[in-house]
């Protein structure tokens, strides 16, 4: 994990975290397209190899009117860290743990670590082997001692949203604001557990409070630590 994190510009004051980018990171344009005084920072992870070297190359062409816009090069010059790894619910002791990932036909978003069984996902285009690292990997690298808290993360990782969300360990209830993740339960095989209940109770455990934002169209959870600062924070997700 260490190897992919840059050095953070010292003109930057807030982080957000975009986990499932698919091959144009919409949300990350988003989020710093509202950021005004170019304060913000947004680490992105995206393991499907198409799409992470579609990111690279930069100069993204939409492939669908209803997808967002995509991340423009200047952001991904100096704003913007591209972590081609999978997060989920892993414990890398001793070495990286690689797995299956499906890529998709039809749309490279749709890709996930879990076996597709919805037949209108397209027939699999290959199957690759991926890093995956859980949250808490990534946390512990973080520079805690520059920023106090990361402000928000969303999470659209095709049925593997819980188990990240899992991984992180203590991270969430201690350094995040807002949280939005995609309880997806039908489309891939074994994710039954990623449900809006099991996430819904393990937040709240976390000291989070289900939100209705109006930015967002996944449930959305604020830190309850954090109360004081929900209307300072910028949120965007729309699908």
């Amino acid at each position: 994990m260490k190897e992919y994190l840059k050095e953070i510009p010292r003109n930057i004051k807030r982080i957000k975290l975009d986990i499932g980018l698919s091959y144009n990171a919409p949300h990350s344009q988003d989020w710093l397209e509202h950021d005004k005084n170019n304060e913000l920072f947004v680490f992105g992870f995206e393991p499907n190899p198409e799409c992470v070297e579609i990111i690279k190359n930069g100069n993204i062409q939409k492939r669908h009117p209803s997808h967002g816009k995509s991340i423009e090069n200047r952001y991904l010059q100096n704003n913007f860290c591209l972590i081609p790894v999978a997060l989920g619910n892993v414990n890398n002791i001793t070495e990286v743990t690689h797995m299956d990932f499906y890529q998709m036909s039809n749309d490279c978003g749709t890709s996930s670590l879990n076996i597709p069984n919805d037949q209108s996902l397209g027939p699999i285009k290959t199957v690759s082997k991926v890093p995956v690292y859980s949250l808490k990997d990534f946390f512990d690298l973080f520079d805690w001692n520059r920023f106090e808290y990361i402000e928000y993360i969303k999470i659209d990782a095709q049925g593997s949203d819980f188990d990240i969300l899992h991984s992180a360990g203590d991270y969430l209830k201690d350094r995040v604001v807002y949280i939005t993740a995609e309880p997806e339960s039908k489309q891939y095989s074994n994710v039954s557990h990623n449900t809006m209940e099991n996430m819904r109770d393990y937040l709240e455990s976390q000291g989070f409070q289900y939100i209705r934002h109006p930015n967002t169209l996944d449930p959305t959870f604020l830190n309850t630590k954090y109360a004081h600062l929900k209307d300072d924070i910028y949120i965007c997700q729309y699908g």
